[in-house]
């Protein structure tokens, strides 16, 4: 035995934190490399300060990025945060100083070596920081379980998520110091929810369009009636997070707004807000239908783009064919709502993120829908449908869960059964 608590060779149980700078290849294309590497330089003693406070230590940096290790997952959660305060607390006092970062903690055991930990545990760590918002510190459902009766912070619900490389979808949540926040309640599989006036259950952002496709928090919106909606009807009710049974369904939030049936077993709703319309599928074939009001093309897979807060974008298609790492063939026509478009099948080039580095990540970033960012992954393929309703652009996605085993037949399967839903859209 080295040092307390660790045996060389053997797993022991610890809080691993990874932490990095949100865009910060961008941030290095404009500002040139020595306001990069003043950037690091900041972020790094401002990781360094709170790691030491709360016993923890560094396993290693990379470019912009810094794993660390911890004796408990309380320490490794309070660090998180004592970073994201000391990073927001900087850009106050430096607004041309701004850092934004994300955090992504997990608890498990894993092998120490020469080189680091080894294990699932820093595995997930590592993808949770990856697809962490700038200012957010995105933890496990482990982590919370642990922490939430030994520490004064609150968790945000971010769904479950299925991050790149890990074969069982994680429940997601993210640390606040707000503790009057409440819990999120789980769904059981078999309780139909959408009924008008059910309490939203928390978001149920699962990443399935390959790895870790996006992440926010829709938030509850108040419950659509036939009073107030325009295509309400005594036979449809309004979508709410969660498994779908079968039946019709409507739009809350999504513009336009649409209805459709749900026809197949197996289909949950994860979003339903102004700019997307989220529906998943846990069972063979994993996979989504994903209506998009896509407000940027992001055209650099190592940056998450601009803003994002303009309206969608009505050129998708001719965007997404100008981009060097996605292959597009031939676009064939499509009917989607009674409105004309055009259907195209994308490829992901699998060596996309060469050249982008970093500890965490290995997702691309290719859209901004409203606020977040929307994530394919190399290598993935996956069916998108452009239309023009009215004067609005819908780009819907449809895509088999590329983070696990996937085969032509999988994916054939999911476009069959995405498109017994899309022949049933009515706007």
């Amino acid at each position: 035995m080295t040092d307390e608590g660790r045996v060389d060779g053997a797993a022991a149980y610890r809080g691993f934190l990874f932490s990095d700078i949100r865009g910060f290849t961008a941030f290095a294309e404009r500002h040139g490399n020595s306001a990069a590497a003043a950037a690091v330089s900041r972020f790094l003693d401002i990781a360094r300060t709170a790691i030491a406070r709360h016993q923890g230590a560094e396993v290693k940096t990379e470019g912009d990025a810094i794993h660390a290790v911890f004796p408990s997952a309380s320490g490794a959660v309070l660090c998180g945060l004592e970073i994201q305060d000391a990073a927001a607390e900087l850009s106050v006092q430096e607004p041309d100083h701004r850092l934004g970062l994300g955090v992504g903690i997990h608890a498990g055991e894993a092998v120490e070596t020469a080189e680091g930990y080894i294990g699932r545990a820093v595995n997930i760590a590592a993808r949770l920081c990856a697809i962490a918002k700038p200012g957010e510190v995105l933890v496990s459902s482990t982590v919370k379980g642990i922490t939430q009766s030994s520490i004064q912070v609150g968790f945000i619900p971010r769904g479950r998520r299925r991050l790149k490389g890990i074969q069982d979808p994680i429940l997601v949540y993210a640390v606040t110091r707000d503790t009057t926040v409440r819990p999120s309640r789980e769904v059981p599989r078999f309780l139909v929810v959408g009924a008008a006036g059910l309490a939203l259950v928390g978001v149920v952002a699962i990443a399935a369009l390959a790895g870790s496709k996006l992440l926010s928090n829709p938030g509850a919106s108040p419950a659509a009636t036939v009073a107030t909606s325009g295509i309400a009807s005594p036979t449809s009710q309004p979508v709410a997070v969660g498994p779908l049974a079968i039946g019709t369904y409507e739009s809350r939030q999504f513009q336009p707004q649409l209805k459709f049936d749900i026809a197949d077993q197996g289909w949950s709703a994860n979003y339903d807000t102004a700019e997307m319309l989220g529906l998943i599928r846990d069972g063979s074939p994993r996979g989504s239908v994903s209506f998009l009001r896509v407000g940027e093309v992001i055209s650099n897979p190592c940056t998450e783009g601009g803003a994002g807060t303009g309206p969608a974008t009505a050129d998708v298609l001719f965007e997404l064919g100008a981009l060097a790492h996605l292959t597009l063939q031939a676009p064939q026509p499509a009917l989607v709502g009674g409105f004309s478009g055009q259907q195209v099948d994308v490829a992901v080039s699998d060596g996309v993120l060469a050249a982008c580095g970093g500890l965490a990540g290995g997702d691309v970033a290719l859209f901004r829908v409203g606020k977040e960012v929307w994530r394919v992954s190399p290598g993935e393929r996956f069916r998108l449908i452009f239309v023009l309703v009215g004067d609005r652009a819908v780009t819907i996605v449809l895509s088999t869960d590329w983070t696990q085993t996937h085969s032509v037949k999988e994916l054939e399967d999911l476009y069959g059964l995405g498109r017994r839903v899309l022949d049933s859209v009515k706007f």
